[in-house]
């Protein structure tokens, strides 16, 4: 299941599925629950002072009242070596810290789902925690009609309808975009997401830290080879690095011009 946050009015125009939800972000102060999955006890601080104490496999409700972000420290009590950041803002995890060139076997890591972040004990703490998300593409049964779909982004993406997976198309590399012929459906809704639900963002003003982030998918409404409407998800984000979001730009006659972009821009609608 993908979450997207956003605006009330974004997420209201969202059409959910089984696989997709979006969750309108919140603009007042907030709590959320923290549940320690590891079989250690976990040490939250704010700052340099430690606000909670989380024994295995238990939960604490968190107070956040700052709306436009708070950093939290997290630590084993019993090897401080083990450690994660993260920064909560209006109800969402917008990021979490990024560990590189790391010759442990051993990290923990949060993980935000269902406004709860579960720290969980892992071998690998990079996007997905390491593990390469696996899709069966298959072909619709159902009238369908072909349209050529241009990935604008940094970002391999999958395109998809009625549950299933239709195609995977690369991020554009070193050329302008890259593109596959894909059949969607005479009607009925299409969602264009990243392969991976997190991502790794350079910050190349060395501002605020390279760090782990997610992108909100987007999804088009299809009526008899019409495109009747486009919906991205703003996601949450005051200052850098910004939750990115997927943007799809189409011709509203698919029928005639046969052609999608998916592009990717930023909280201020700069491109990537």
């Amino acid at each position: 299941m993908r979450e997207y946050y956003g605006e009330l009015s974004n997420c209201l125009e969202y059409v959910r599925d089984k696989n997709h939800k979006a969750i309108p972000w919140k603009d007042t102060a907030f709590s959320f629950e923290l549940y320690n999955s590891t079989e250690y006890i976990l040490e939250l601080k704010k700052g340099s002072s430690v606000i909670a104490t989380v024994k295995p496999k238990k939960k604490n409700q968190i107070l956040v009242e700052e709306i436009y972000g708070q950093n939290f420290f997290v630590s084993a009590k019993e090897d401080i070596k083990l450690s994660c950041s993260f920064e909560m803002q209006e109800g969402c995890m917008v990021k979490r810290n990024l560990e590189e060139n790391m010759k442990a076997k051993v990290f923990i890591a949060p993980v935000f789902k269902n406004g709860i972040v579960t720290i969980v004990k892992c071998n690998n703490c990079g996007p997905d925690l390491g593990k390469e998300p696996k899709y069966i593409i298959k072909s619709l049964k159902e009238p369908t009609i072909m349209v050529k779909i241009c990935n604008f982004t940094n970002y391999d993406i999958i395109v998809s309808a009625q549950g299933t997976v239709l195609q995977k198309i690369e991020a554009k590399g070193n050329n302008r975009y890259t593109s596959k012929f894909v059949n969607i459906p005479l009607y009925g809704i299409v969602y264009f997401d990243t392969v991976y639900e997190e991502m790794i963002w350079k910050d190349w003003h060395t501002s605020y830290g390279d760090s782990i982030m997610r992108v909100n998918g987007c999804c088009i409404k299809v009526a008899n080879g019409y495109c009747n409407e486009s919906i991205t998800i703003v996601g949450p984000g005051s200052t850098e690095p910004y939750i990115h979001h997927l943007y799809a730009s189409c011709s509203e006659r698919l029928k005639y011009e046969k052609e999608i972009e998916i592009w990717c821009n930023t909280i201020d609608y700069r491109i990537d």
